[in-house]
């Protein structure tokens, strides 16, 4: 009996460092899933994801997807959701979530094993979306880890996420995997300190 009620303890113990150990996955975009799984997601009609890397990229979405030159050297690349218009140009597409139209970008780095991973994912919203990604994260991920009026944030050992505002036109949410953004940190400064 006394090995039960240990048991039970110790998986009572767990269960806050369980819940804080789970991913926080979008659906469509969750930190360190390779490029080619973002890249070939089910998108809405009329959107497709473009990378700075790709062969066949559009002039005109270079600007759209600048990388610095540091970021480059490191294997890093850029992509994001979009659309043409009726004209021809490439944008931005806005895709709803919480029922607001939002852009999306994300920022992949090379793993140990050199596959891209998700190490950024950026999603902006008009200032009025701001509590809707809130609800929207919070249903996702759980109660945040901070909350404040202008920013909620969530930490697990691995993963971060945030929504925020600076009382502009837009909402800011930020999906970050820790430990590659650690990782590509420290590539950075070991290239810095070679300069």
């Amino acid at each position: 009996m006394l090995k039960i009620i240990a048991m039970l303890v110790a998986l009572l113990a767990a269960a806050p460092v369980m819940a804080a150990e789970r991913e926080f996955d979008l659906g469509f975009a969750r930190p360190g899933m390779m490029q080619g799984q973002f890249r070939f997601g089910a998108w809405p009609p009329g959107m497709a994801i473009y990378c700075s890397d790709d062969p066949d990229l559009p002039k005109d979405l270079g600007r759209l997807l600048f990388m610095p030159k540091q970021m480059l050297d490191l294997g890093a690349t850029r992509c994001a959701l979009m659309a043409v218009d009726d004209k021809g140009a490439w944008h931005m597409a806005k895709r709803k979530i919480a029922d607001h139209p939002v852009e999306m970008s994300a920022t992949f780095a090379p793993d140990m094993q050199g596959t891209r991973r998700l190490v950024q994912l950026f999603i902006t919203a008009p200032r009025e979306g701001y509590a809707g990604l809130v609800r929207h994260f919070v249903a996702r991920f759980g109660a945040p880890t901070e909350d404040s009026e202008r920013l909620v944030h969530w930490v697990s050992p691995r993963n971060e996420a945030l929504v925020m505002h600076e009382e502009g036109d837009t909402a800011l949410a930020m999906l970050i995997d820790t430990k590659l953004q650690d990782a590509m940190n420290e590539k950075l400064n070991q290239v810095t300190k070679r300069k």
